[in-house]
């Protein structure tokens, strides 16, 4: 049976609710209202708290204009989104397509495999990274989107989601297809994967956080600015801004 909460209850639980909201948001709001103040209004207003703290009293487009004119932050942002959709949709694909076959097919070797899957997420990226980089320049793909894909593709947690996820799909609708003359890739593409969706969803969000926050990677395989992802071209910029004269880091 349902409780109902007291009606001189939900007055104290609604403030502390509300409290706790903008004990959480306040240093994002702060911070986006930042980004249109002047760089000397940044934190005048800090202390004492009041409106002006959050509300910048002059607004200002400096701040966007300097990273995405100046600094290039705009092409930066516009690679890591390619590359991050990009992943996504070959990730969900080639990762989809082994977690099927893991489910659905038996074949020689199938245990020894997917113990080396499981095995291959549990391994550091750190640990393959020098090899991989090594692979890299044998390919020819550094400074190239190809080297920034490729490698984020296959995932063994990736597979191991689809596999679990597919051993409890269905076989009466995968059988009903083959009875209507589909092949396997036909099944896959037309069956399997768009009653798949909710996994799907879940992969891509694992797949798009991981290349979003990529840092070591990018830093590795990228040289020109124009191939920069976002992490790379903060470190970049902030390298920059070390070797001003007179700024803090300088300093110290």
């Amino acid at each position: 049976m349902e409780k109902r909460i007291k009606p001189r209850l939900a007055i104290p639980l609604y403030a502390i609710h509300l409290a706790l909201i903008l004990f959480v948001f306040l240093p994002l709001i702060f911070a986006f209202s930042s980004s249109f103040r002047p760089m000397e209004d940044i934190y005048r207003y800090i202390s004492p708290l009041s409106w002006k703290t959050f509300f910048p009293e002059h607004v200002t487009l400096e701040a966007y204009q300097t990273i995405f004119m100046e600094h290039g932050f705009g092409r930066a942002l516009l690679n890591s989104l390619f590359v991050a959709a990009v992943t996504v949709i070959g990730g969900i694909l080639l990762n989809g397509m082994a977690g099927y076959a893991f489910a659905k097919f038996s074949f020689r070797g199938k245990g020894f495999l997917f113990i080396l899957v499981l095995l291959s997420y549990m391994v550091p990226f750190e640990l393959i990274s020098i090899n991989l980089y090594a692979m890299m320049i044998q390919f020819g793909w550094i400074d190239s989107y190809l080297a920034l894909i490729i490698p984020s593709i296959p995932n063994g947690m990736i597979i191991f989601l689809f596999r679990q996820y597919f051993m409890s799909f269905p076989d009466y609708l995968i059988e009903a297809a083959r009875i209507d003359g589909l092949g396997l890739i036909r099944i896959f593409f037309k069956i399997v994967l768009p009653n798949s969706k909710a996994i799907c969803i879940s992969a891509g969000l694992v797949l798009f956080i991981n290349q979003w926050e990529s840092f070591l990677w990018p830093i590795l395989v990228t040289r020109s600015p124009d191939m920069y992802t976002v992490q790379r071209g903060f470190v970049h910029d902030s390298g920059n801004a070390s070797r001003l004269p007179g700024t803090r880091m300088q300093r110290l």
